[in-house]
């Protein structure tokens, strides 16, 4: 009896390590499948041989595309053998019932042709090859030419292979636009278009697509009355006015006056109506001249509680329990010499595009320190993905200019406009303070993962959990002191 018991045990043994991973003897070969996936992501590569089997239980997957096959899941008697995985599938696989594999989080390097065997049953095997693509975030943005058009302008870097850009209107119908591709130096692809709009009150779609595949990335734009051109005052109608009133005058005078008197009155008229015009004019033009800084909320009205006390960290040892508004104020501080010296560009940026240049100062203070924290080819030194002073992120942006450059600031706070806006559209009933708030926290976190939250729970999704806040108060503090 005992004997009997051993040769049991023997034979079970012989079974599990003997049979190799690959000893499924498959008779024929299902079609050759293809799966798609973005990088990051997870997919299921189907298996597609259990069709009389309820649930499968014995059943291997193999990567055979290389010259060493790789075991990726081995399942026998519903349980995983997992000595027999590749280190590199570890932690990443699950077999479903029918057999079809769930690998997760797969990267570029995951493409290639998998086999999937039955071990009991149906000896069949079914090859499935696996497409992993970079896919990026989409950019849209608009602005105003000096001929009076919209120019809706899309753009998305960090893809591969080579992408496909098309604007779309409402009716998912491509439009006239005008498109470019680029390689960057990591030899992911950036494209970009543009199209030109008559009139607001329309909504397009930005698309970038890899041809062949179903994988994809959009985003929607609303082009509302906000992108109106200006309207005429009324101070230019009342100056067109005064001068024909003039010329009336002066002609009357004419049937009236000697002519001699007339040619003594002259410039002395002159210079009345253009006294009058110029100031009817300035006084109606002046508003729409000077920057509108407070167009998108008024940073100095933002609540805020500033750093929290892991950002507070790097000012610990000049001021040890610093935590709140006042550790933001000291990193501004810290950071002043440096961001001063970028200070004209700062403010003209801002005043072109209408955002405060304290703000502005703030993002750059926060984002790299003015520069102290690049590397030598501009990007992060401790987020090597992101660029230049305002840190913008490769992967979702074709960055611009060198990382000192006017261009990028422009590009930067361009970016954070769009956000301003998306946080009006999607957040109605919040104040513009409310909405710009938003915006800071969008600008690393993402709106995808903003707009679902209740304001006071904006932070919770960005680094350390504080940049919004620390980001306004460093922005309070800038305000008083030059920018």
């Amino acid at each position: 009896m005992n004997l009997a018991g051993f040769s049991f045990f023997f034979c079970c043994c012989f079974y599990s390590s003997v049979i190799p991973p690959a000893a499924g003897k498959p008779l024929q070969s299902a079609p050759h499948g293809r799966v798609s996936a973005a990088a990051g992501g997870d997919v299921v590569l189907p298996c597609r041989l259990s069709s009389s089997v309820s649930r499968v239980t014995a059943v291997e997957w193999t990567r055979v595309d290389s010259a060493s096959p790789l075991t990726v899941h081995v399942l026998r008697d519903g349980e995983e053998l997992v000595k027999e995985k590749a280190p590199e599938y570890v932690g990443r696989t699950a077999v479903m019932e029918d057999g079809s594999l769930k690998l997760l989080d797969v990267q570029r390097r995951d493409s290639g042709t998998y086999r999937c065997s039955l071990l009991r049953g149906p000896s069949d095997e079914e090859l499935v090859s696996l497409f992993v693509a970079q896919l990026s975030e989409v950019n849209v943005s608009v602005r105003r030419t000096s001929d009076d058009q919209l120019l809706v302008g899309c753009e998305s870097s960090g893809w591969s292979p080579a992408p496909v850009l098309a604007l779309l209107d409402a009716r998912r119908s491509a439009l006239a636009a005008r498109t470019e591709s680029s390689v960057r130096p990591d030899l992911l692809y950036a494209v970009r278009g543009s199209v030109s709009v008559a009139a607001a009150g329309a909504m397009l779609i930005c698309r970038v697509e890899l041809p062949g595949t179903s994988l994809a990335s959009e985003n929607k734009i609303y082009i509302t009355d906000e992108f109106a051109p200006p309207q005429d005052g009324p101070g230019r109608y009342l100056a067109l006015l005064v001068s024909f009133a003039l010329v009336c005058v002066a002609a009357s005078l004419l049937f009236i006056v000697p002519l001699r008197t007339i040619v003594k009155l002259r410039s002395s008229v002159q210079r009345l109506a253009a006294l009058v015009i110029r100031l009817i004019t300035r006084q109606s033009t002046a508003p729409d001249d000077e920057p509108r800084l407070g167009e998108y909320g008024d940073i100095l009205r933002v609540e805020t509680t500033g750093a929290s006390e892991h950002t507070a960290r790097a000012i610990e040892q000049l001021y040890r329990g610093v935590s709140g508004v006042e550790a933001s104020n000291r990193l501004a501080e810290r950071d002043l010499t440096e961001v001063l010296m970028f200070r004209d560009m700062i403010v003209s940026v801002g005043n072109t595009l209408s955002i405060r240049p304290a703000l502005i100062a703030a993002i750059i203070s926060r984002q790299s320190r003015a520069g102290i924290d690049l590397n030598r080819d501009g990007y992060g030194a401790t987020d090597p993905d992101c660029f230049g002073l305002m840190q913008i992120n490769k992967h979702y942006h074709a960055v611009k200019g060198n990382a000192y450059s006017r261009e990028h600031v422009d590009q930067g706070v361009t970016f954070f406009i769009q956000l301003c806006k998306t946080m009006k559209r999607t957040k109605p009933r919040w104040n513009r303070e409310q909405q710009l708030k938003a915006a800071l926290a969008c600008y690393v976190a993402g709106e995808e993962r903003v707009i679902p939250l209740a304001y006071d729970e904006l932070d919770s999704v960005t680094p350390y959990g504080d940049f919004a806040n620390d980001v306004v108060a460093r922005a309070q503090w800038f305000a008083l002191h030059g920018f």
